[in-house]
């Protein structure tokens, strides 16, 4: 089964919810000013206010040295790389490196994720999680047709959550694990994504 836009939706980790909860804010007015000034008193000094913790987006995934190979090692190096982009793109938005790594005309699953983390940064919302793991690449013999290998490799994908600037929430999903299947091809001296699909077998 393809992964992209008719993939199953797990593996994008965007699957739909329906919005649950609302955010509440309570809004103070006062009236017209007393006229006369306060009387001092010797009151307790306020409390300096906290400042709210802010959550830092994922770090960027250290490209590997093994890329540079032209051979099975770096095949699956580069399949590896391609998923544990995947929640730094979703995000930040920042599509730069996905872009110039996949083939958005052969690759569903890569356009798909593309055309999620742009509209989530253009909505202004909030993507956290889907942290993923990657294990137990196997990248097969040079196609003699395409000159691609298949890598098969095994994913771990923590659960995820978006919401918007308001505190709505718009998706979440808890955590996947499957194998899948990934077409990569060397050409231009750098490794592509050609293909994503889940393995079935």
């Amino acid at each position: 089964m393809t992964v992209g836009g008719g993939g199953r939706r797990s593996l994008l980790a965007v699957g739909i919810v329906l919005a649950a909860g609302y955010l509440v804010a309570a809004c103070t007015g006062g009236g017209e000013p007393d006229p006369t000034p306060p009387v001092e008193t010797s009151a307790a000094p306020s409390p300096t206010p906290t400042p709210e913790p802010t959550e830092t987006g994922p770090t960027k995934p250290e490209r590997p040295a093994a890329m540079d190979r032209d051979d099975a090692e770096g095949a699956a190096a580069a399949a590896e790389y391609f998923l544990e982009l995947y929640p730094y793109v979703m995000a930040t938005g920042d599509t730069a490196e996905w872009d110039a790594m996949t083939w958005k005309e052969t690759c569903g699953f890569c356009s798909g994720v593309r055309e999620q983390a742009l509209e989530i940064r253009t909505a202004g919302d909030s993507y956290i999680g889907a942290e993923t793991t990657v294990t137990n690449a196997e990248a097969g013999e040079v196609d003699s047709l395409t000159g691609g290998r298949a890598v098969l490799i095994d994913v771990v994908q923590g659960p995820h959550k978006r919401t918007t600037v308001g505190g709505y929430l718009v998706s979440e999903g808890g955590e996947v694990r499957g194998q899948l299947h990934v077409d990569v091809l060397f050409t231009d001296g750098r490794w592509h994504i050609v293909g994503a699909s889940e393995n079935d077998s």
